[in-house]
């Protein structure tokens, strides 16, 4: 039989064939890594609907462990002799180098392992070790039944970042080698950035027992391959208070749901471990929705009197008149300290990624500052993330210039300071960001620069976290370090956009530090002059982000901005003004701007011929989808 296509014949097998060629790679392709046509946004959740809100939920009766000053030391002989660890892993921990057990594992391997008929809430200051405090109890668990299904999933450890997922795994293995017992166990990282078909082929073919995952890696892996987690015990939570916020709730929601309803021994078996360092009543709250337990354990380490960041952090501020005075001090401070000490090792937090991308690019270009700069934001690739962090723990020196992304659970070694550029969006991330020095006992700094407008948060934090930072100190730049700044600079786009990213920052997430809005707003916008040695320079911005950033109907906005003001080329008020354009006959003498310039103009017009070819019936790769092969 043969069919006619445009004038030639073909026969039907050969047209069958074609089909098979065709239809195989794309529903491969959908099995293995393509999304579903119901995405994880239009999941429908396996909790029932009349547990969908927090009032549905079975309150656990929540046991609290209070912090006890004169507590008796707990070693790991002691763990060993009361038979609650064996030899195993008693070895495995010793072979590492561990010499004792920090407060936080002593006051929860005991009651982790005593009672598994009990959630756990455990609340421990950065740097003290909470890693290991569910890690020893998970492999004398995996110990304890390593007859019972040796090849299912029986711990799941959830984190909010895939850096801290893989510094898990890393300590994970790092435990394992040190026993031959252990290295018979298997754990497997499943987290956004990597190839979704190798995890599921690694889940499918070495059957581990322990899987660290991120949230939405996880609830996609689960929502197709839940046959796997038919046998889990226990998932923990690590930075827990970061996974209960709007956003990563639902989906931890979704994935407990899961677990609860496949599980062979019944919906309330899976175990909930969660740790963190700020935990308050409303996490323990939200706590609830994701725990199957009548019981919960509260294990606090953490003195009510005391302040919840680490006594052994060194805390100061500086204080200048404006953003770029901050920029100013904190390249003023590396400066100085890397002149002092060739091995200095800090890391410099800042708002946004794209002001994280501008303070990496002043350092690289000063050449008094010798040590590697190392950019680290979430729109970096994951293997580039991974070799960083990496770098970063293995050199001696160096200074990572990161958003909050590197604020929680990252340990890395010797870090003499940490350097913050304005206030973080929460409370909490202060805590977490100067948690990565002074970790293993040691001691460290933490230093804030900040403007005059932001000194409210010195007071919001010593009334919530009773961390009082009596070391104020001014900053006025002395006129030869603005010139010598100005004259290296020349990305004045780079410049504004990052400006204008940290203005949506402050918009968005520090109204809740009692700050005054036009003064923030004002202090910002002038640091483009400042750091141009050119005060009378204007931020220009258009008035399209003007309407996104609501500021449109702001009165200040004439006063503060160069509406309209292009920011190619050198800005105005700086020897020719940029934006002036006597222009065309046709185009009459108004002002020339950056979208009239001939690439973004040919950028427009390939983007309209793009999206015009481009339409519902093109071949979409991503779903393996094509319509021609639809009846």
């Amino acid at each position: 039989m043969n069919i006619r296509c445009l004038g030639t014949k073909i026969s039907y097998g050969s047209l069958l064939r074609i089909r098979c060629q065709i239809i195989k790679p794309v529903r491969l392709y959908q099995k293995f890594g393509g999304r579903k046509p119901s995405s994880r946004n239009d999941f429908k959740s396996s909790i029932p609907e009349s547990r969908s809100s927090l009032k549905n939920f079975p309150q656990a009766k929540l046991i609290e462990v209070p912090f006890e000053a004169g507590a008796p030391e707990v070693t790991l002989d002691h763990l060993k002799n009361s038979g609650l660890i064996g030899k195993d892993v008693h070895d495995s921990i010793l072979n590492i180098g561990f010499t004792g057990l920090t407060p936080v594992q002593q006051k929860a391997i005991g009651p982790i392992l005593q009672n598994e008929s009990q959630d756990v809430i455990t609340r421990a200051k950065t740097g003290t070790g909470k890693t290991f405090a569910f890690l020893i109890p998970m492999f004398q668990h995996l110990v304890n039944t390593r007859r019972d299904n040796p090849a299912a999933v029986k711990y799941v450890i959830i984190a909010p970042t895939r850096d801290l997922a893989l510094q898990i795994e890393t300590e994970t293995r790092k435990i394992q080698l040190a026993h031959p017992i252990l290295r018979r166990f298997h754990s497997l990282t499943l987290v956004g950035g990597t190839n979704f078909a190798s995890g599921v082929t690694n889940l499918i073919r070495r059957r581990p027992q322990v899987v660290i995952a991120t949230p939405g890696r996880l609830l996609d892996v689960l929502q197709r391959y839940e046959k796997h987690f038919k046998l889990v015990d226990v998932k923990v939570l690590d930075e827990a208070d970061r996974l209960l916020e709007i956003g990563f709730q639902q989906d931890l929601e979704k994935i407990s749901g899961i677990l609860n309803r496949v599980n062979e021994h019944g919906p309330n078996h899976t175990r909930t471990l969660l740790f963190s360092a700020t935990l308050d009543a409303k996490v323990q709250t939200l706590s609830q929705s994701i725990m199957g337990k009548d019981e919960c354990l509260f294990l606090d380490t953490v003195d009510k009197n005391e302040p919840q960041a680490h006594e052994k952090i060194s805390q100061s501020a500086i204080i200048s008149e404006n953003l770029g005075h901050s920029v100013l001090a904190s390249m003023d401070h590396i400066r100085t300290q890397v002149c002092a000490n060739p091995n200095y090792k800090a890391i410099l937090f800042t708002p946004t990624i794209k002001f994280t991308t501008l303070i990496s690019e002043l350092l690289h270009v000063q050449k008094d500052i010798t040590v590697p700069i190392l950019e680290f934001h979430g729109k970096k690739a994951q293997n580039v993330r991974t070799k960083m962090v990496q770098k970063f723990k293995r050199d001696p020196s160096g200074v990572l210039v990161c958003t909050d992304i590197a604020a929680r659970g990252l340990d890395f070694p010797d870090v003499a300071e940490v350097l913050q550029i304005g206030v973080p969006a929460l409370l909490p991330q202060y805590i977490h960001r100067i948690g990565r020095t002074a970790r293993a006992g040691k001691e460290g700094k933490a230093i804030l620069f900040m403007s005059k407008g932001e000194v409210p948060f010195l007071q919001r934090l010593a009334e919530e976290a009773q961390i009082f930072i009596k070391d104020h100190k001014d900053y006025e730049p002395a006129v030869s370090t603005v010139k010598e700044f100005a004259s290296e600079f020349t990305d004045y786009e780079e410049l504004v956009d990052a400006l204008i990213s940290t203005i949506a920052y402050y918009r968005t997430n520090a109204r809740g530090y009692g700050f005054n809005d036009n003064r923030i707003l004002r202090q910002i916008a002038e640091s483009y002059g400042t750091l141009l040695n050119d005060k009378e320079t204007k931020l220009p911005i258009s008035s399209n982000t003007l309407q996104k950033l609501g500021l449109n109907n702001n009165r200040f906005t004439s006063e503060t901005f160069d509406i309209h003001g292009s920011y190619h080329g050198k800005p105005q008020g700086r020897d020719i003004p940029a934006n002036t354009y006597q222009g065309d006959a046709h185009r009459g003498r108004r002002e020339r701007h950056w979208y009239d310039e001939e690439p973004f103009q040919s950028f427009v017009k390939k983007g309209k011929l793009k999206n015009r070819n481009f339409n519902n019936k093109s071949y979409d790769r991503r779903r393996g989808h094509n319509p021609r092969l639809e009846n």
